[in-house]
């Protein structure tokens, strides 16, 4: 199944498996509508999660391939940056450079902001919720084949016998 990155418009980004394109906006609906967001399918994904005396899981680590990817497919701004000699120290950033690292994290949070259209529902009544509830396309879209087939199976022509 593929692994898809959802980089948010105001910069977060999420991961989600799932089948397709589609079935990922639905599953990500649990955050937040991301009809709008970038959607990118990875490849590589490590991830590794300490268990703490408490009991929780506490993030660790990404893997090496994933976090290049990261950063190269949603941040190319900051992965630039962070890969070209305007630092002193990537390791270790001084005044100055942590002073041009939050620069850029402010111009990708504001990047993809109203660049990519939220897709619309396929009937008025979809696109009517959808507006209504901030919910995504593929969402209402199943909603309404859903409720529509029901009513196809339970309707009866007038004059003819049940």
């Amino acid at each position: 199944m593929p692994l898809f990155m959802c980089r948010w418009e105001n910069g977060d980004c999420s991961f989600v498996a799932a089948p397709t394109k589609d079935a990922a906006i639905l599953c990500l609906d649990e955050i937040g509508n991301a009809d709008g967001s970038q959607l990118t399918a990875i490849s590589d994904f490590m991830v590794h999660f300490e268990l703490t005396p408490e009991g929780k899981l506490q993030f660790h680590s990404f893997g090496e391939l994933l976090e290049g990817a990261i950063f190269e497919k949603a941040y190319p701004l900051l992965d630039d940056l962070l890969h070209n000699d305007r630092l002193s120290d990537v390791t270790e950033p001084n005044a100055r450079d942590l002073a041009l690292i939050r620069a850029t994290v402010g111009k990708e949070r504001k990047r993809l902001r109203g660049k990519k259209p939220r897709r619309l529902a396929e009937t008025e009544v979809g696109r009517s919720i959808a507006k209504e509830m901030d919910a995504p396309a593929p969402m209402m879209d199943s909603i309404v084949r859903r409720v529509a087939g029901e009513k196809l199976k339970n309707f009866r022509p007038r004059g003819k016998p049940h």
